[in-house]
């Protein structure tokens, strides 16, 4: 078996492989995720037959492990193991000591025999966008975007400059963020592609979240009118719970952050909606 960096003749098979996990990748999709770690996402070949792959995303000394997906029929061989093996090996070159990853129950087991652990639980919910009036919530501009980062790297508890300044760069239509009294308290952001689009991360302060949560929310739906949107978000949360429900979000599954090392991250009960779960 040979491990070698995914490359834009892959995306086909990638985009294959995911479909049949009811994932939906197009290439730009794809094209977007391997530019944030162009040396740290690895496909598993055997000869010429393309076995399986992972992607990784780095921010500072924490590490983000997504998208492992493997060929049905190599199984049990290894693959997964080796890929992560590998995942784990670039991000301990990159200085990262905190690797996360998500995944799905049944997963929980297959990565507690390479030392995670599990954290806390996040609820898949899939909705429809539509136009729909908001309140109380702009669209995050240029000058406003350092003040984001920095609440982001708070809540979130690690630099994700790249990845946010990414996202605003590619999709600005599609960022938001709320006030008080002129202090940025919340934002929402979204990234896709065609007809299907990921909303997060979606973060308010805990004292501002009956005020400004839904409003953002809205916001970001308007956004995306006619788009399928994909949102994960905290398990247990019976308010955002019941504001997704008001808006048609129906849940499609359970999964678990796990944590290899270090601590658990940042501030939970500001965040409403993740980035996704192959970036945290």
């Amino acid at each position: 078996m040979i491990i070698r960096t995914i490359k834009s003749l892959d995306f086909n098979f990638i985009i294959g492989l995911a479909a049949l996990e009811n994932i939906r990748y197009s290439k730009k999709d794809l094209k977007r995720i391997i530019d944030f770690e162009p040396e740290g996402c690895f496909i598993a070949l055997d000869g010429e037959q393309r076995l399986g792959i992972v992607t990784t995303i780095t921010y500072g000394n924490v590490g983000w492990i997504g998208n492992l997906l493997v060929e049905k029929s190599t199984r049990r061989r290894g693959t997964g193991t080796k890929l992560v093996k590998e995942a784990l090996e670039y991000m301990q070159k990159k200085d990262v000591n905190v690797p996360k990853l998500y995944c799905f129950p049944k997963r929980i087991p297959f990565y507690r025999r390479l030392g995670f652990k599990t954290e806390i639980n996040v609820q898949v919910m899939i909705g429809k966008g539509k136009k729909i009036a908001f309140s109380e919530v702009k669209q995050l501009s240029d000058d406003a975007l350092h003040e984001m980062l920095l609440l982001d790297k708070k809540m979130f508890g690690a630099d994700r400059s790249r990845l946010l300044c990414r996202l605003h760069q590619e999709f600005p239509k599609n960022c938001f963020a709320a006030y008080y009294k002129k202090k940025l308290i919340g934002y929402i952001m979204a990234n896709g592609s065609e007809d299907e689009f990921e909303l997060g991360p979606w973060v308010c302060l805990p004292k501002y979240q009956n005020r400004y949560a839904e409003q953002l929310l809205r916001a970001g739906i308007n956004s995306l009118d006619t788009k399928i949107i994909d949102l994960s978000t905290p398990l247990n949360n019976i308010m955002i719970e019941n504001i997704l429900v008001n808006y048609s979000f129906k849940k499609q599954g359970i999964v678990v952050r796990m944590g290899c090392r270090g601590s658990s991250l940042g501030n939970i009960e500001s965040v409403l909606g993740i980035a996704g779960l192959d970036k945290g």
